[in-house]
């Protein structure tokens, strides 16, 4: 969701320097191609020759927020408005993206109150405009535990629970019978298109996504499964879908949910993984037994399977007696041989077709 300031504006991040320059340009080259760790060794050896320009640690401080490490990049942006340029007012942009990632909503909507009131018309204005609706609307639409939030939440979890659990007839038909009374419900219409995409009805689900994605504020689960539909299809442009997908930092927990769900479905095993963790460990995320056994799938797919034996347990502690699925999964990961990965279509949370239903 966020877009980085050296991003925006390639080619001009910086105006030439001189001595720390010839570093720092090599780091903002790295940076522009991905290769994060070089950018971080480059800016860091512009900063020891020049340790007062405070441009060098402002993009430093950018770079570190790339890698998710936001605590540090804001101890370097308050060392630059305290120490080395407090007009430096984009400072305090980065801060709020920043706070925004950890969770701490009331920091950034303080830090981007401030940035506005110091450059109204400033280069990140707009951004900053759009990451306070953003925050205003987190906290008006969202429940603590980061679930939906409705009326009646219920029906919205019996439509995710059917759809995560592979009854995806039965998730089509509440999510229609929710729509004719909340008409407006626009991921209810995304997990309606989810349901027809399980289904095999590419077309129907591909016009509803494409309605939601022109929208004014396009849909972010219909950009996540619009992604997977065209995996699916074989598209051509799939794969620069999927490297869009891979670079979002959605702030929502249920956003970040429904990208590390559909990172699965599209074989980025590894990005999926590191969002799972991410809400397992750093999030008031409400956890529920599906979630904990995609997130063993993706595990298991990493080539960690202490882990996934971990949550299908805690799965299997979950549910009523013998109505849990997770005893097969723990079945089956005990008898793989070590190089074994489990199949794909096991990420639906029921117990796979080769071993039938859990025993009572």
């Amino acid at each position: 969701m966020r877009e980085l300031y050296s991003k925006q504006k390639k080619g001009q991040v910086i105006p030439f320097l001189q001595n720390g320059a010839y570093f720092y340009r090599k780091g903002i080259k790295a940076y522009q191609n991905h290769h994060i760790e070089k950018a971080i060794k480059y800016i860091e050896k512009a900063m020891l020759l020049e340790p007062e320009e405070p441009v060098f640690v402002c993009q430093l401080a950018i770079v570190l927020s790339e890698k998710g490490q936001y605590e540090e990049a804001n101890n370097l942006l308050e060392q630059v408005i305290n120490d080395l340029d407090e007009s430096l007012s984009e400072c305090y942009f980065f801060m709020a993206n920043n706070f925004a990632h950890l969770g701490r909503f009331d920091a950034a909507k303080t830090l981007l109150t401030k940035y506005l009131e110091l450059d109204p018309e400033g280069e990140f204005a707009e951004d900053a405009n759009s990451l306070l609706y953003v925050l205003e609307e987190e906290s008006a639409f969202l429940v603590e535990d980061g679930s939906p939030s409705t009326d009646t939440p219920t029906n919205i979890e019996a439509i995710v629970d059917s759809l995560n659990k592979g009854d995806f007839a039965g998730a089509e038909n509440d999510a229609r019978v929710y729509l004719t009374k909340n008409p407006h419900d626009w991921d209810v219409y995304a997990y309606l298109a989810e349901s027809l995409i399980m289904q095999e009805r590419l077309p129907e689900a591909k016009a509803i996504l494409s309605d939601l994605l022109i929208k004014e504020e396009p849909n972010f689960l219909a950009q996540c499964l619009m992604t997977y539909l065209l995996e699916k299809q074989g598209d051509e442009n799939s794969r620069m879908w999927i490297k869009n997908l891979s670079e979002l930092h959605p702030l929502k927990d249920w956003h970040c949910y429904y990208l590390a769900k559909v990172l699965f479905l599209v074989k980025e095993y590894g990005k999926s993984y590191k969002w799972y963790q991410k809400l397992f460990r750093d999030s008031d995320f409400r956890k529920f037994p599906a979630f904990y056994h995609q997130m063993a799938m993706t595990a298991w797919k990493t080539g960690h399977r202490k882990k996934a034996v971990e949550l299908w347990e805690r799965t299997d502690n979950m549910e009523a007696v013998g109505s849990s699925p997770a005893g097969c999964f723990l079945e089956l990961i005990a008898t793989a041989d070590e190089t074994a990965e489990p199949a794909d279509h096991w990420f639906i949370y029921k117990a796979p077709p080769e071993l039938g239903e859990p025993a009572e």
